[in-house]
């Protein structure tokens, strides 16, 4: 894993992004049409707290805007912190004081997110897991001629 320390004169090493669906809050019952119904997913609150002693914290969703002032007051309700609607299109860094709910990947140290696959430089490796998680059965990268 590439180690990205507090950096003053990097933006992106002072930040942490954290998705929102599956990773701070469970859902049970699957998508119901943006209503955020939930509990937090254990331990993620604690978490969340914890980093936000030491980083700014960003929390990452792919929910149309119109559901972000929801996902801050679900913020706000289960963690008690300060959360604002990421309203600047330009956007690149968050280094505030409280929660910043955004529908960008800002740059980060680090991303918390139950979709992601690590990528470590080997494409194969990425591809077959990519492909896994998709329901597709692993395939090596195509070689160009």
């Amino acid at each position: 894993m590439t180690v990205v320390p507090l950096d003053p004169a990097s933006p992106a090493s002072q930040a942490v992004g954290i998705d929102f669906d599956q990773t701070l809050v469970a859902h049970d019952e699957g998508w119901q049409d943006g209503r955020i119904y939930g509990r937090p997913v254990p331990g993620a609150i604690e978490s969340l707290r914890a980093l936000k002693q030491v980083r700014s914290v960003f929390i990452m969703t792919a929910r149309p805007r119109r559901f972000h002032p929801a996902v801050a007051g679900w913020l706000r309700e289960h963690s008690g912190l300060e959360t604002l609607v990421d309203e600047d299109p330009e956007r690149a860094y968050w280094q505030g004081d409280c929660l910043l709910v955004t529908n960008k990947k800002l740059g980060a140290a680090v991303y918390i997110d139950d979709r992601a696959v690590r990528f470590t430089g080997d494409w194969n490796s990425a591809l077959a897991q990519a492909r896994h998680a998709i329901g597709l059965p692993s395939a090596p990268v195509p070689h160009r001629c």
